[in-house]
C-alpha cells in the first residue's frame, strides 16, 4: 500500500485479503452461525473432512436458507454438513498463484447462482483460504484503471525527464509505473560500467553490472540479444545458478534497458510466487525500460531528444501525446 492509501495490483490472488475460517463437517451449525454473527466480514465457511477440503458454504446462501420457514429449527442443532447437503454447495478451488484476470474469468464462468460465491484458494504449502468476490473484483478494477492510465503516466514521465529532474526521482516514477502494470516483488537496475560511473545515484535498486554478473548466461543473453529473458520457474532451470544475489525468486524476467542505439544495462524483475509474467506484462515493462534508458542518457548528457520521439512513435504512433 502506498502512503496515499492507493494499492499496487497484486502479482496473484494469494496476496489479496482472505479468510481461513474452516470447521469439520461434524461441527454443530449453531457454532458456525454464532461465529458468522460476530464476524460479518467472513464470506463463508470451508468444511473439512479427513483433513481435506470437503466443500464450502457461502455466508449469503447459508443465511438465506435459515431465513426460510423452519430453517433455524431444522438445522441449528445439527452438524453443519446437513445444511451443506441441503444447499448442495461446493468449494471451487484454484491456486493462490492465479492472476487476477484469470481468477475473475474462472469465477464468472460458474453457473449464475454460484458465480459470486467465494473462491477457495490453495497455497503452495497446502493452506486454504476463502477469497470474497467483492475483493477480487475490486482488484481487477484497480488493475484495469492502471492499464487505462498508461498513456498519461508516460506523458508525465516524459515531461519530468525533459525538465531535468534528478535521476533517482525519474527512476522512482518509472519503477512506480512498472509496478502498476507489471506487478512484481523485487526489482533491480543493473547498469553497465560506462553508465554506472556517470550516473550519480545511491538508489537501492541500482546494481553495478560488473564483469562477473555480465558473464552470467542469462544476463549475457539479454545484453547480446537486446531481448527479454523470461524464466518461469527458477527451481527447474539449471541456468539460474549464480543468480542467487537477486534474492528469493521463483519467476524472473530480465529486460534490456535500451533506447535507439543506446544499451545501458538490464532491468531485473522478480516474483516470489509461481506466477509467470504474461506477454502483456512483459511488453509493458519493456516499454518503460526504454524510458529508463532515456532518463539514464539524459543524466549522462548523451541523450538525443530525437531518440525519445522515435521511441514514442515506434510504440504508439505519432500524435498520441
Amino acid at each position: 500500500m502506498l502512503p496515499t492509501g492507493e494499492m499496487y495490483p497484486p502479482v496473484s490472488i494469494g496476496e489479496l485479503p482472505s479468510h481461513d475460517y474452516q470447521v469439520s463437517t461434524d461441527t454443530l451449525a449453531e457454532k458456525v452461525i454464532a461465529h458468522l454473527d460476530l464476524n460479518h466480514e467472513v464470506p463463508g465457511i470451508i468444511l473439512i473432512k479427513n483433513e481435506k477440503v470437503h466443500s464450502m458454504i457461502p455466508r449469503a446462501r447459508l443465511f438465506e436458507r435459515l431465513g426460510h420457514r423452519f430453517g433455524v429449527e431444522l438445522f441449528i442443532r445439527k452438524p453443519i454438513i446437513e445444511l451443506q447437503e441441503n444447499l448442495a454447495s461446493k468449494a471451487h478451488i484454484i491456486s493462490s498463484n492465479t492472476r487476477i484476470y484469470t481468477a475473475v474469468n474462472i469465477a464468472l464462468g460458474r453457473s449464475a447462482n454460484t458465480m459470486y460465491d467465494p473462491l477457495v484458494m490453495e497455497y503452495d504449502d497446502g493452506r486454504v483460504c476463502m477469497l470474497d468476490m467483492h475483493v477480487l473484483l475490486m482488484a481487477q478494477s484497480l488493475a484495469t484503471e492502471n492499464m487505462n492510465n498508461i498513456v498519461s503516466n508516460m506523458n508525465r514521465i516524459e515531461h519530468s525527464i525533459k525538465a531535468d529532474i534528478p535521476f533517482d526521482t525519474a527512476l522512482d516514477m518509472i519503477m512506480d509505473a512498472i509496478k502498476r502494470t507489471t506487478p512484481h516483488h523485487r526489482a533491480s537496475v543493473m547498469l553497465k560500467p560506462s553508465k554506472w560511473n556517470r550516473v550519480a545515484s545511491h538508489h537501492e535498486m541500482m546494481i553495478h553490472l560488473s564483469d562477473s554478473i555480465s558473464r552470467h548466461p542469462l544476463i549475457k543473453s539479454v545484453c547480446d540479444t537486446k531481448h527479454p529473458v523470461h524464466i518461469e520457474d527458477t527451481r527447474a532451470n539449471s541456468s539460474w545458478r549464480g543468480m542467487e544475489f537477486l534474492g528469493k525468486t521463483h519467476v524472473w524476467i530480465g529486460l534490456p534497458i535500451a533506447s535507439g542505439r543506446n544499451f545501458d544495462g538490464v532491468l531485473s524483475l522478480s516474483r516470489t510466487t509461481n506466477t509467470p509474467f504474461s506477454k502483456n506484462e512483459i511488453d509493458m515493462a519493456k516499454t518503460f525500460s526504454e524510458f529508463l534508458s532515456v532518463a539514464i542518457n539524459k543524466t549522462t548528457d548523451s541523450h538525443d531528444d530525437r531518440q525519445f520521439v522515435e521511441m514514442v512513435q515506434r510504440k504508439f504512433g505519432s500524435g498520441v501525446f
